[in-house]
């Protein structure tokens, strides 16, 4: 025997509350997530020079928020500068399926960089034109 209970209204948010859940993966990261300091010292580091302690800084932030696109891009370009080709290229990768849409560019011309430079010219240049990148 099945019972089933009256249909009953979803209680409604009160003018209080938000229904905006807030935007994940903006280049322009709210300060307050749990990675903002680490990402912003990894930044910082790499500025500097010190690209193999900014990467691990990097990796600590994505053990705290493993979607934060803006945290794989920064990782990305990191792995891009110390010419981790094919790391930079999967990094990028992976900040593009957290970025929002205009976010995106930025990983795809990072991508582009990264094909450029393990010597794959036309995947790269593809890359560009399909994302319309300069």
């Amino acid at each position: 025997m099945f019972l089933f209970g009256c249909a009953a209204n979803a209680p409604t948010p009160s003018e209080n509350q938000s229904t905006n859940t807030p935007r994940r993966g903006s280049l322009f990261e709210p300060a307050n997530t749990p990675s903002a300091d680490l990402i912003s010292n990894a930044r910082d580091m790499i500025i500097a020079g010190d690209i193999v302690d900014a990467i691990v800084l990097l990796e600590r932030a994505l053990r705290l928020d493993p979607q934060n696109g803006h945290t794989w891009l920064v990782l990305a370009e990191a792995e891009l500068r110390r010419m981790g080709f094919i790391r930079a290229e999967q990094f990028a990768r992976k900040a593009v399926l957290f970025l929002s849409t205009m976010d995106q560019v930025q990983a795809w011309r990072t991508i582009a960089n990264a094909l450029d430079g393990r010597g794959d010219a036309q995947a790269a240049r593809s890359i560009r034109e399909l994302h319309n990148i300069r």
